[in-house]
């Protein structure tokens, strides 16, 4: 009895001490997503109006951003890596002060080729950001002793960032009402402040004991992590599946994120300032998507019918809005879409989390949206050489179409186990053993 006493007490001191490390690091990856979202989101709802504005047609409109998705697809999983390799915080710093001078190319820019430039410099900065956060936040949870699902903090996280980009959005679209172009200067200097911000937030954890290797050295991880971020991605099979989800997912919410402002604007006559009220209605479906998530926790054991079932009602909103000419009912079906996709994301975006490791969490997260940037710049430059020819709402439901497909992957998820918290290196060098040799014996597995 006594020995048990002896074991129990310093237990229970060291799940006191975790309880106040745990909450410190989930308040700062709050506040790190809400700062960075607040700083990008000045544009969103009259970034394609201001495209437009600068005289581009509809197809370079949308290949000025497909740019953006073609430039992150090349450069994810090595910046991913370099973010495994060396700093989480450094490569989010060095993601923020790309993202800062792109903001601001943006809004000199009068020519297309100048426009696809500051779209190649912000998609760099971009891939240097993916996952960095993420990945730095579930590290650090764990190696304070954070154990279950991360639904809730992920749920939070979408909730937040959200937040963030409604708050701007409305912000941006009052400015852009003025003039189209400032906006960019306003989400330049978010971008500068969401740099101090990270540098603060980020530290402590597993990195801060992380040696720094030299730049040949660092050349070599970096490479060496690529390599085997893809092999990892490819033969993880639940990865895989929810990356190619993922893809088809951006490839129809890409095209819907440059058609509803212009349609709202260009075909219905809505002022700029009442965009950025629309995106606030969108947005609060997003929440409310989000919250339910937050409040109804699924069962691991629900995850894929359910991921299914919001991926149909993404899609068959998304193709109903484009169907109906009723203004009523364009708008309900849209905060429906939102809704459902408010709720898919932090469940896909957990599951995937939870069957990564920390030695390549950035650069699998990065695996993820490499899939993801490659069917967003697909669905933009397919959609758009539709709507050239064909009129903007039939680019609309071709994009719509296309939101109906990733519920054949979440299907296929079905009897995939989900892991509560990441294991350690040693187990998980193990579990990659055992993963070559399952691969070695089933192939078609592998593939699919």
């Amino acid at each position: 009895m006594t020995a048990q006493n002896t074991t129990e007490v310093p237990d229970a001191k060291l799940a006191d001490r975790r309880g106040p490390i745990i909450s410190r690091i989930t308040r700062r990856y709050y506040v790190l997503w809400w700062v960075y979202a607040f700083g990008g989101g000045f544009v969103f709802g009259v970034y394609p109006l201001f495209l437009r504005s600068r005289g581009l047609s509809e197809l370079e409109t949308n290949s000025v951003l497909a740019t953006y998705f073609l430039v992150t697809f090349l450069t994810d999983v090595p910046t991913g890596a370099f973010a495994d390799a060396l700093s989480r915080r450094a490569a989010f710093v060095l993601g923020c002060s790309l993202r800062t001078f792109s903001f601001a190319l943006y809004f000199f820019a009068h020519h297309y080729l100048l426009f696809l430039l500051a779209e190649s410099i912000d998609a760099v900065g971009t891939t240097f950001c993916n996952g960095a956060i993420d990945a730095w936040a579930v590290d650090s949870l764990d190696h304070a002793g954070f154990t279950g699902l991360k639904d809730r903090i992920f749920s939070r996280v979408s909730q937040l960032t959200t937040a963030g980009w409604l708050l701007s959005a409305m912000i941006g679209s009052y400015v852009a009402n003025v003039n189209l172009a400032w906006p960019w200067l306003l989400g330049s200097a978010g971008y500068l402040t969401s740099l101090f911000v990270g540098a603060a937030l980020m530290r402590g954890g597993p990195e801060k004991i992380a040696a720094r290797p030299a730049l040949a050295e660092l050349i070599y991880q970096v490479a060496q992590r690529t390599r085997g971020g893809l092999r990892d991605g490819f033969s993880i099979r639940p990865v895989l599946l929810l990356a190619l989800a993922g893809a088809v997912q951006v490839a129809a919410w890409a095209p819907y994120f440059m058609f509803w402002p212009q349609y709202f604007h260009e075909n219905l006559g809505v002022a700029i300032w009442m965009i950025g009220w629309l995106y606030c209605l969108f947005s609060t479906g997003r929440l409310t998507g989000a919250e339910l998530i937050v409040r109804f926790q699924p069962a691991s054991s629900n995850r894929a019918s359910l991921l299914t079932m919001l991926a149909l009602g993404t899609g068959s909103m998304l193709l109903g809005a484009a169907l109906t000419h009723n203004l009523e009912a364009t708008l309900a079906m849209l905060f429906a879409m939102n809704m459902c996709s408010g709720a898919l994301q932090p469940v896909s975006q957990a599951w995937i989390n939870e069957h990564l490791e920390a030695r390549n969490r950035a650069t699998l997260l990065s695996f993820q949206s490499t899939f993801a940037t490659f069917g967003g710049a697909m669905g933009l430059l397919l959609c758009g050489w539709i709507s050239d020819r064909h009129g903007l709402l039939a680019g609309w439901t071709a994009a719509g179409v296309i939101g109906l497909c990733p519920a054949v992957f979440y299907w296929m998820l079905r009897g995939e186990k989900v892991r509560g918290a990441a294991m350690p290196e040693s187990a998980a060098e193990t579990r990659q053993a055992a993963q070559t040799r399952r691969a070695a014996a089933d192939a078609s597995s592998v593939a699919q």
